[in-house]
């Protein structure tokens, strides 16, 4: 199944060589979730990511439970940090 994946900052390096503009199609599973999708890049579930799934904040207590399906918009953004 494809989705549509976005990101930006330090997380655009994880995206594909083909990656245009901190986007890509990914092919996932049937049944993935957001916390499948952030464990294939090697994200850390319990940090501060922004997930958005088709313009909508996905809370970190459902982004386990969350199906994804074909055509589906996930965005994971990286915690803003800063001084």
């Amino acid at each position: 199944m494809k989705i549509n994946f976005k990101t930006g900052g330090m997380l655009s390096e994880v995206l594909p060589a083909d990656a245009k503009n901190d986007e890509a199609v990914l092919d996932i599973p049937e049944g993935s979730t957001p916390t499948d999708v952030m464990a294939f890049f090697g994200l850390p579930e319990d940090d501060f990511y922004l997930v958005i799934l088709n313009d909508v904040v996905v809370p970190k207590a459902r982004r386990s439970i969350t199906t994804l399906c074909e055509n589906d918009e996930l965005g994971i953004f990286p915690p803003l940090k800063g001084g």
